[in-house]
C-alpha cells in the first residue's frame, strides 16, 4: 500500500514539475523575458495568441501520460487504476488553477478532460509493456 501511495505521489510531483518547467518555456518563447511576475502572467494569459495555448495543451497532456507512466510503472498491483488516480488528482489541481488565472473559455473547455484518458493510455503503455516482459 505504501509503494502505490510513493507511486502516485511521484507520478504527480513530476507531472506538476513538468507542467511549470513547460509553462516557463512557454513563457519566455513567447514573450522574450527571462522572469515575469505572476501579476503580468495573468495579463499574459489575457494578451496570448492562440499558438500559445495549443502548445500549452499539448504539454499538459503529455505531463499527464507522463504521470501516468511513472504511477504505473511503480505500482505493484492496478496499475491503470493507479494512473487514472493520478489524471483526476491533476484534473483537481488544474481545476484549481483555472479559478486563479484568466485562462480563454474554449482553453478550459479543452483542456479538463484531457487529464483522464492521457493518464490511462500512460497506465496501459506500461502494463503492456510489463506483460511483453520488455520491462521488469
Amino acid at each position: 500500500m505504501c509503494r502505490n501511495i510513493l507511486s502516485i505521489s511521484i507520478g504527480v510531483l513530476i507531472s506538476i514539475v513538468e507542467i511549470l518547467y513547460a509553462i516557463q518555456l512557454i513563457k519566455r518563447w513567447f514573450t522574450k523575458i527571462q522572469f515575469i511576475p505572476l501579476k503580468k502572467f495573468k495579463y499574459i494569459l489575457t494578451e496570448a495568441p492562440t499558438e500559445f495555448f495549443i502548445v500549452l495543451i499539448f504539454f499538459y497532456a503529455f505531463s499527464a501520460l507522463l504521470g501516468g507512466m511513472i504511477t504505473a510503472f511503480f505500482a505493484q498491483k492496478a496499475k491503470k487504476a493507479y494512473a487514472i488516480l493520478t489524471g483526476f488528482i491533476l484534473f483537481f489541481i488544474t481545476l484549481f488553477h483555472m479559478f486563479f488565472y484568466p485562462f480563454p473559455l474554449w482553453f478550459k473547455i479543452v483542456i479538463l478532460p484531457i487529464f483522464l484518458p492521457f493518464s490511462y493510455i500512460g497506465g496501459n503503455f506500461i502494463e503492456l509493456l510489463q506483460r511483453k516482459k520488455w520491462i521488469n
